[in-house]
């Protein structure tokens, strides 16, 4: 019988993944390694400014258009200390109005800090400031938490730490020039590639979905007597799921298959991904037979539309774009949370 294992997905900084064949002769492990980006990508819920940020491991992702006057909800005792120094961001977020049209999302201005939460009350004084939506909190560990403070609410922020007396680091200055700084344009040199090569790929940047789909195709064209492409399904909005299978056609090969790009804005996963299909295609004449007894199936974009939108709207966004409706529309689902 196939026994089909499948590499989940891929890190946000550098991770490892392991893939053990326990019926082989050999003991097959697959090193999955991926370099850290300009701007990483341990994003949690995270959205725009101007919009509501869940709490931590929260599910919920709301629309791109949703206000902020539909997030600042909760009730504040007279003694928070928060409440006196930002009031005034919060009207002004009341008086910020859903967009209609979609637009790119801008983080000019918007800093990422890492604040200590040694201080007794400190935590307790975050979780005000993320539910009045001025900040939202990355992720942290015992000592410090990451936040990004939103760049209307820089001045509002700053002053309730110094108030209470919190420490913390500005980490990024303007997150928007990191997301720039991250994926440069190819020059004319690399965007003739695909005519000396049959492709775009080169490694050095993040590729869009049509680069990606290309280079698959470029490989069983070149390859026919290993790499074949198959069209698996589609995403909601009609874009193609790709998966090309690497094999010798042993009728004994076990089967591996490795995904990626489940997050959308974890560009590094299909990048990833992408040069181990580089790698096995180029030289599985050469490889082991501990490689070549395997039929490698790779899917390099699980979430072909949260990519492409993380590409033209929204540099943080995770979800998938199919939208539900409740009391409200909500768009998007994290695939990664989602197995039965």
């Amino acid at each position: 019988m196939r026994r089909r294992i499948a590499a989940a997905e891929l890190g946000w900084s550098s991770c490892v993944g392991t893939v053990v064949m326990g019926a082989l002769g050999k003991t097959v492990v697959l090193l999955l390694v991926a370099a850290t980006a300009v701007v990483c990508t341990p994003f949690v819920n995270d959205l725009a400014p101007g919009q509501e940020w869940p709490a931590r491991n929260s599910v919920r992702q709301p629309n791109f258009g949703e206000s902020q006057t539909e997030a600042v909800q909760e009730e504040f005792s007279t003694d928070d200390p928060t409440s006196e120094i930002t009031d005034d961001a919060v009207i002004i977020g009341k008086a910020i109005q859903p967009k209609t049209d979609i637009q790119r999302v801008d983080y000019s201005g918007a800093q990422i800090w890492k604040v200590s939460t040694e201080k007794s009350g400190s935590r307790a004084v975050i979780s005000r400031l993320r539910r009045r939506n001025l900040i939202s909190t990355w992720g942290g560990n015992q000592y410090s938490i990451d936040i990004l403070v939103k760049s209307d609410f820089v001045r509002n922020v700053t002053r309730v730490f110094e108030r209470e007396n919190i420490q913390y680091e500005v980490v990024i200055l303007d997150l928007q020039k990191n997301i720039n700084d991250e994926n440069p344009p190819l020059d004319e040199n690399e965007l003739g590639l695909q005519d000396r090569r049959g492709h775009r790929m080169t490694w050095k940047q993040y590729h869009r979905l049509e680069d990606i789909h290309g280079f698959l195709d470029y490989l069983a064209k070149t390859y026919p007597s290993i790499a074949t492409v198959t069209t698996i399904g589609k995403s909601h909005e009609g874009r193609d799921l790709k998966v090309i299978r690497l094999s010798d056609g042993k009728p004994t090969n076990k089967a591996v298959f490795i995904d990626g790009g489940i997050h959308a804005r974890e560009w590094i996963s299909p990048a990833t991904v992408t040069y181990f299909i580089n790698q096995f295609a180029e030289n599985f004449d050469v490889e082991s037979d501990d490689i070549k007894n395997i039929d490698w199936y790779f899917l390099p974009v699980v979430n072909p539309d949260g990519y492409e939108y993380t590409h033209t709207v929204d540099r943080l966004w995770r979800k998938n774009r199919k939208p539900y409706l409740g009391t409200r529309q909500c768009t998007g689902t994290d695939l990664n949370r989602n197995f039965g």
